[in-house]
């Protein structure tokens, strides 16, 4: 993800994050068709470059030159991958099933200007475009699919674990690599890079590198178990990872073979493809497999053979393409162990002594030891929750900050959490959810896994659909494949671009105080603060709460929603881009299958069906732990003002009725304010 950065004005409280430009209002009509101002682009731009804006900043200029230090693997060469076959994005006007609203469309409207362009950190739509007609994944896929070459033996065999790989069973490359070390009669080494450069750019959280370090130290007591280590490099620069890894690493380990499960955001993809070409240019054989996903992207399309982006359809194709071909959740065999004799060889015998660092500098926890005991590392403890979602009742407490595996659970089938998941899906004031989303985000459970056991509950069969709870809760997980195909398929939102262009200049407000109140809890509205506040502690909060203090930000502040997809990854343990982004987008009216621009929601409606004991608020708000009823959830206008003053608890930031007005204007009007407001 492209990282948001805000720069404040010191002469002003607003968010100075472009040279000012004039915003036209309703009363002003007369400029209501001026054409969007893109910066002007070479005809071949380096997109690997654009994209990691902050460590090249000198190689991004606002007329970039067709050759640069370090190709893009983006670029166009001549001869036989000019005759490749590109992909075809559905370039649609409409949002049917098969998807649209791809940048840049030629022969569309004249847009209005964006309410502010932040450099280097949302590209322009021409960029998007140029990703999206021809995605990165179909890159990697035909450059596997031509010149695939087998290397020579070599002296060990690497798989290249990546942050979201964090398992031993059911790793798909992992298992791959180990056949291959097994048919050689050579070792198997694990690989892990840690980058502070990427972790920075991508937002990621100190909650989630720490649960990261956490894990690979889990890991590497299991893998020495198997004579496997673990080399752990660390490049602070990420470009200079493919080149690294390529010439410096695996010929240090003698190694000729690297495997690799694939990543699907577009960074992540531009990395791999670098990787197998820096591999054939130097004799290693780069394997990059499918394994993320329960169905990998491509798979699911249209009766016109088109992607599809409206997550009904996709959802019930994806249902019967795992009914059709159950193979898609078979799981991978562990890695076999490696021979003793691979301790007693100097090559290899120092790897059994490298430590996992406690942490990366720039991402220290403070809270590490508390967040180890509500989100214990390793498989196991993420079995055992699994578990107790499928089989034991919901208890009351467990919304705390508390230990999720705590005893005293109660089995039952009948009353389990995912029996009732159909209502407990929205309900916060209990251990209703499953929290397993650190878990699969960072691959310490494969999603195939969870399925699995799903499917025990029903004899066997995957139920998918919304009239159980177990079918619910297998529709909750599919999102995960939808969003990540979403972003293969259309690699534009993870350039900081909307999945539907025509909101792109919607007319953002630039409020660095509302935007702080938001992050902090203090908006004077319970169930936002105390989403918040739980984010802030626990790097995790309940989905329904996600959406409404999004459709905070987004609708009643009227904040651009990438601001709040930053903060979430940086606050989350278990940041996803996909996720992340595709549940922003659908908050902000922006992305694909969204909610409708005029469905906004009541915060106070939205807080009384959440949290009805008021329990949720009580607890994270400890101003209101004292008030019951209703004015636990709209205590300002629920108590007289001088009762109210007392609980040290502030005033609502925003007017709902207002606020809603003015959301409603701006998505209708895209690109102007309404009459009578602040022109930044």
């Amino acid at each position: 993800m492209l990282q948001l950065t805000l720069l404040s004005d010191p002469k002003s409280k607003s968010l100075a994050l472009s040279p000012k430009k004039p915003i036209h209002t309703s009363s002003d009509p007369g400029n209501s068709s001026r054409k969007a101002a893109y910066t002007k682009k070479g005809d071949e731009p380096n997109l690997w470059e654009l994209h990691h804006i902050q460590e090249d900043m000198a190689a991004i200029s606002k007329k970039r030159h067709a050759k640069d230090e370090v190709e893009s693997p983006n670029k166009k060469r001549k001869g036989a991958e000019d005759e490749e076959m590109k992909g075809q994005p559905d370039r649609s006007d409409g949002h049917g099933p098969e998807g649209g609203g791809v940048a840049g469309e030629k022969g569309s409207k004249e847009k209005k200007k964006n309410a502010y362009e932040i450099k280097g950190k949302i590209a322009t739509s021409e960029d998007a475009a140029r990703a999206d007609e021809d995605p990165p994944l179909n890159q990697l896929e035909r450059l596997i699919e031509k010149g695939q070459k087998e290397a020579e033996k070599g002296e060990s065999v690497v798989y290249w674990m990546r942050m979201e790989d964090l398992r031993i069973e059911d790793n798909t490359a992992l298992h791959k690599a180990s056949d291959k070390a097994q048919d050689f009669g050579i070792p198997l080494i694990v690989l892990f890079v840690i980058s502070p450069g990427d972790y920075k750019i991508h937002d990621r959280s100190n909650k989630k590198i720490d649960f990261i370090l956490r894990n690979l130290r889990d890991l590497k007591t299991k893998f020495h178990e198997l004579n496997i280590p673990i080399h752990i490099a660390s490049y602070d620069r990420r470009l200079q990872i493919p080149r690294r890894v390529i010439t410096e690493i695996l010929p240090s380990l003698g190694a000729k073979h690297l495997f690799v499960n694939i990543e699907y955001e577009i960074d992540e993809l531009r990395r791999d493809i670098a990787t197998v070409k820096l591999g054939r240019e130097n004799g290693i054989d780069v394997r990059c497999i499918h394994d993320r996903l329960v169905v990998p992207p491509g798979k699911i399309k249209s009766q016109q053979g088109k992607p599809m982006s409206v997550f009904s359809p996709w959802q019930r194709a994806w249902a019967k393409l795992l009914d059709q071909q159950p193979h898609y959740l078979n799981m991978s065999p562990s890695p076999k162990a490696n021979d003793d004799s691979i301790k007693s060889k100097n090559q290899f015998n120092k790897l059994f002594e490298e430590d996992i660092p406690d942490h990366v500098e720039g991402f220290e926890c403070p809270e590490r030891e508390k967040l180890k005991e509500v989100w214990p590392e390793g498989t196991d403890k993420a079995k055992e929750l699994l578990h107790r979602f499928l089989h034991t009742k919901p208890r009351q407490t467990q919304f705390q900050f508390t230990l999720p595996l705590n005893p005293g659970t109660d089995e039952s089938q009948k009353e389990s959490r995912v029996a009732q998941y159909q209502t407990g899906r929205n309900l916060v004031d209990g251990d209703n959810s499953s929290r397993l989303s650190p878990y699969l985000a960072a691959g310490v459970i494969s999603a195939r896994m969870v399925l699995n056991e799903a499917k025990k509950l029903k004899g066997g069969k995957l139920e998918s659909g919304r009239d159980t709870g177990v079918g619910m809760w297998v529709q909750e997980v599919s999102w995960r494949d939808f969003y990540n195909h979403v972003m293969a398929t259309w690699p534009r939102v993870s350039m900081g671009r909307p999945f539907l262009e025509k909101f792109a200049d919607v007319q953002w407000e630039t409020n660095e105080e509302h935007l702080q109140a938001w992050k902090d809890g203090r908006t004077g509205y319970p169930i936002v603060d105390a989403a918040m506040r739980a984010c802030k502690a626990r790097g995790w909060m309940e989905n329904r709460v996600r959406m409404v203090s999004a459709s905070f930000l987004v609708k009643s502040l009227m904040l651009d929603w990438r601001l709040g997809e930053k903060y979430f990854m940086e606050s989350f343990i278990d940041g996803d881009l996909a996720a992340n982004n595709g549940g922003w987008q659908w908050t902000a009216s922006t992305g694909t299958d969204p909610q409708p621009f005029f469905r906004i929601f009541n915060t106070l409606t939205q807080s009384e069906k959440c949290d009805p004991t008021g329990a949720y608020i009580r607890y994270w708000v400890p101003e209101l732990k004292n008030l019951k009823g209703k004015a636990v959830h709209d205590p300002f206008h629920q108590m007289p003002k001088s009762e109210f003053k007392k609980l040290g608890y502030p005033e609502p930031i925003v007017d709902h009725k207002k606020s809603r007005e003015r959301a409603l204007f701006r998505y209708k009007n895209v690109g102007e304010k309404e009459e009578g407001a602040e022109v930044d």
